[in-house]
């Protein structure tokens, strides 16, 4: 446990707090107090104190917190943003009043939104800027290898914090400002870098792959795809980010170069008395 006190002396807090909305409840938080952590002022006025997690921290607590089943991908937040109330030393009466801002506080809400990867694969986050890469297959198929674990009654178990683990050490290609690795994040920037490398690395965040998973439509999308994919050597997504003007023009390419030669129709001729069914034929031949 922390040894931050969850109480603050009287004159520790700003005198000019701001105030946030977290799932329709506001608090009146200030950023940046000693060890950049969250002074947030309860609803009997008492200041408490959330320290500011990192990298390792993030992950084992995601790991415990999180889950794959049968409905996809499950997050326990009430149970994540406990773990960091008890880690700061937070009495567990005030459990369920600060338990939202908690988790605003550990999944990066009190820094700038984060847009994704340039053309040059750098993102920024917050003070921090990362280089992207997504990863291959083999990489991925690696780490589900290796972290999938069986369990006693059968199935098995991915073992989500080595396979986030792995999924940031194959994306994350370098760190700025010099100096700064992975394990040195803190919780907040841990979170925020997670989005991003998981949106980098899910084939559902297109809308083309939405589209997709409609019968009609997502049948016509995937034929053209391929049909340019095979020609041209290209990714899926090398064909969607193609102007639509050009995607014509290949396509009428393909259709000129793909279609069978056709063999001249023979020019038809006059009818003679021959044609006739009634006609009787004599050939007269010399000799």
């Amino acid at each position: 446990m922390n040894e931050v006190p969850a109480s603050m002396a009287a004159g520790a807090v700003p005198a000019v707090p701001s105030l946030v909305e977290v799932d329709g409840r506001h608090f009146s938080v200030h950023v940046g107090g000693p060890d950049a952590s969250l002074e947030v002022a309860t609803s009997s006025g008492e200041q408490v104190r959330l320290r500011r997690w990192h990298f390792d921290e993030h992950l084992r607590a995601l790991d415990r917190h999180a889950w794959a089943d049968e409905r996809g991908l499950r997050f326990d937040h009430e149970g994540f943003s406990r773990e960091l109330l008890r880690d700061s030393g937070i009495p567990e009466p005030l459990h369920a009043e600060l338990a939202p801002v908690a988790l605003w506080w550990a999944t990066g809400g009190a820094q700038e939104p984060v847009f994704g990867p340039g053309v040059d694969g750098w993102i920024r986050l917050g003070t921090v800027r990362a280089r992207l890469r997504p990863w291959s297959f083999s990489e991925r198929s690696k780490a589900l290898s290796e972290h999938l674990t069986s369990r006693p009654g059968g199935g098995r178990e991915l073992v989500l914090e080595h396979y986030l683990r792995a999924m940031l050490a194959a994306s994350v290609l370098t760190l700025e400002p010099a100096g700064v690795e992975l394990s040195t994040l803190d919780g907040a920037t841990t979170a925020l870098l997670l989005d991003a490398v998981v949106a980098l690395n899910t084939a559902g965040a297109r809308d083309e792959d939405t589209r997709m998973r409609s019968s009609d439509e997502g049948r016509a999308l995937a034929q053209v795809t391929l049909r340019l994919c095979r020609a041209l050597g290209w990714t899926p997504s090398q064909v969607w980010a193609t102007p639509a003007a050009e995607v014509d023009r290949l396509l009428a390419m393909l259709e000129l170069m793909e279609s069978p030669a056709q063999v001249p129709a023979p020019v038809p001729r006059a009818p003679s008395l021959a044609d006739h069914p009634d006609a009787v034929v004599i050939q007269v031949e010399d000799g």
